[in-house]
């Protein structure tokens, strides 16, 4: 059985056609999801995109792969040579390889030389062959870079290729040449596509799909009076600005669906449909104003709340409930690939819940820490570690709970409790001094702090307030 797994970046679970939440269209999409196996509680355990992407790689939780933050200049932060990742043993067990995309788990090239041969700027980096590519044999890549309307990359040499196409659409172009022209076709393939859009630049989307929501209307819990990021960065915006930026982060999901479809086309042209395992997915979501916040890196559902779809031959058509996290993913696919598991992995093979078993106990674990480079600076100039700090949670099927210490060397511990079932939107936090809610987080807290043990996670250390 071959393998495709395609995911974008900063995609919520609710902006999706077929989740009846978001108003946003996608037909392509939509089908898939009716004859696949749609997963509607998967949670990215660290909502930002290098933690995640490492443990979509790795099957490690964040901070096991050493992820704490996104790998950004200024921090030697990448990952290591040594960790063993899904393109790895998907290699070994005789797959093709190939990555397209955008990458984001290599050291930015600025770090080394202030004016690499490569050309990569600021967070961006080529990846040069070997042992950094994890395994991925074929590779047409960057390492981030938000230009989504003319993209760069980079194949087998650090000579930057330029692009004048929307990123996506370029990327679909190349995963077609691939599987039509460049594979090995006496073998199963393996091919992982990352999209970087709806992720901010929200404006680099074209302007067929702009045509779609010309009429879009806010959600709900938008609040747009002093909009800004959960870590602090201001992005205040006016209501018709954060419209037309809403139109356009619907827009790009859009673009995102015809993409699709074109791929699902030619695997069924091709009659490779029904032969490959297909995933569909994002790295976590995007606040777009809800609670007054814009971006990810937060606990609401608009932010850790993910697609996973999967198309297994033969075993389709389902619903799956059981609450399933970033490192999950890697030994899922692996499970139903059937191939072999490392040791290293930390996460579950969730592949009897995607053919119909159910775990209405199972849960997701969700983590942030103070990435932004001035809280590390901060920290480190106090003698204190940034990875300690931030927050820690778990998701229910029904509940989500937290506990933080925020940003500030200087911690204020603080719990929140949702009732998801019943407030989806989370507009209020149940009040801990009632007897029944008080007895609830206090079960929730011990599971966390459980986790925290196991993956000797310093916050804990930090986390000295009593129930």
């Amino acid at each position: 059985m071959n393998l495709l797994f395609v995911f974008a970046d900063q995609w919520r679970g609710g902006a999706l056609g077929y989740a009846k939440e978001d108003p946003v269209k996608t037909p392509n999409m939509d089908k898939f999801c009716g004859e696949s196996t749609y997963c509607d509680h998967t949670f990215s355990t660290f909502p930002v995109c290098s933690p995640h992407r490492a443990s979509l790689m790795t099957g490690k939780y964040p901070l096991s792969a050493g992820f704490f933050t996104n790998c950004k200049k200024g921090l030697s932060l990448r990952l290591k040579d040594e960790e063993i990742c899904v393109g790895q043993v998907l290699k070994k067990s005789g797959y093709e390889t190939a990555y397209i995309g955008k990458w984001h788990l290599d050291e930015p090239e600025q770090n080394i030389c202030e004016f690499p041969k490569s050309g990569a700027r600021d967070w961006d980096a080529y990846t040069p062959a070997g042992v950094r590519r994890h395994g991925f044999d074929y590779w047409y890549s960057y390492g981030t870079y938000d230009m989504h309307l003319s993209p760069h990359y980079w194949h087998d040499s650090d000579e930057m290729i330029k692009v004048n196409k929307w990123s996506p659409e370029h990327e679909t172009d190349k995963a077609i040449e691939y599987l039509s022209k460049i594979r090995d076709k006496s073998k199963p393939f393996a091919m992982y596509i990352s999209w970087n859009p709806p992720h901010s630049v929200y404006s680099e989307v074209p302007d067929e799909y702009l045509k779609l929501y010309d009429d879009v209307e806010l959600k709900e819990n938008v609040i747009f009076e002093s909009i800004h990021h959960h870590t602090g960065e201001n992005a205040a915006m006016s209501k018709e600005e954060l419209r037309l930026t809403t139109k356009q982060y619907y827009a790009a999901i859009s673009g995102l669906d015809k993409q699709f479809g074109r791929l699902m086309g030619f695997l069924k042209e091709n009659n490779l449909y029904e032969d490959t395992l297909v995933i569909l997915s994002a790295d976590h979501g995007d606040m777009m104003g809800s609670h007054g916040l814009m971006g990810k890196h937060v606990w609401y559902e608009e932010s850790i709340k993910i697609p996973f779809v999967l198309h297994v031959p033969g075993n389709n058509n389902k619903r799956c409930y059981t609450c399933i996290g970033s490192q999950d993913m890697m030994p899922t696919v692996l499970g139903l690939l059937g191939c072999s598991i490392p040791d290293t992995v930390e996460g579950e093979d969730c592949s009897k819940f995607i053919k119909g078993a159910e775990d209405r106990n199972r849960v997701s674990f969700i983590m942030a820490c103070p990435g932004r480079a001035d809280f590390v600076e901060k920290f480190k100039k106090a003698g204190k570690d940034p990875a300690e700090f931030g927050w820690r949670g778990v998701r229910t099927q029904e509940y989500t709970y937290v506990m933080e210490l925020g940003y500030d060397v200087i911690s204020n511990p603080k719990r929140y409790l949702y009732d998801i079932k019943n407030d989806p939107q989370q507009k209020t936090t149940l009040d801990l001094e009632k007897k029944e809610n008080k007895k609830l987080a206090k079960k929730m807290e011990e599971e966390v702090i459980k986790w925290m043990e196991r993956q000797n996670d310093g916050f804990l250390k930090n986390w000295n307030s009593k129930l």
